[in-house]
């Protein structure tokens, strides 16, 4: 019971809600390039991540049914949009702060979260590396061409 209340809060970190908390306290703080970079990013994983589950439809580890084309796509497992949102918030952050230490521990959630999701039957090993490797190509993304 413990261990599944844990996965659920690790894989919290990576929800829509954090994300939206961390690109608004950057805007409030001043940072307004970090929070359009972190916006951007947030669209462009979900954009990459809707265009590769139509064209790569891969099942579930724990079968999710579907009736329409949109359940379809929330249904297909390859790629982790968690695992991808983990990664972009990472890098984008390792990224802006420049600090070892900090990466360091982004870089640790972002893959806490990863596993997280496989332990809990939502994904495949590969779904969720397949997540962390575009997450990070798409936060070097915005970071480098959002400034």
């Amino acid at each position: 019971m413990w261990r599944d209340e844990l996965l659920q809060d690790i894989k919290g970190l990576s929800g829509v809600p954090i994300f939206i908390a961390v690109v608004l306290i950057s805007f409030f703080a001043g940072e307004k390039s970090l929070a359009l970079q972190l916006t951007a990013g947030l669209i462009l994983a979900y954009a990459v991540t809707v265009i590769l589950r139509i064209a790569f439809f891969s099942q579930r580890p724990d079968k999710q049914k579907f009736t329409s084309f949109i359940e379809k796509v929330d249904a297909s497992s390859f790629p982790s949009l968690h695992s991808m949102r983990a990664a972009v918030l990472a890098a984008v952050l390792s990224l802006h702060f420049d600090n070892s230490l900090l990466t360091a521990f982004f870089a640790v959630a972002a893959i806490s979260i990863a596993v997280a999701r496989v332990l809990q039957k939502r994904h495949f090993a590969g779904d969720v590396i397949a997540g962390l490797i575009l997450g990070v190509i798409v936060g070097f993304l915005v970071a480098r061409f959002i400034s």
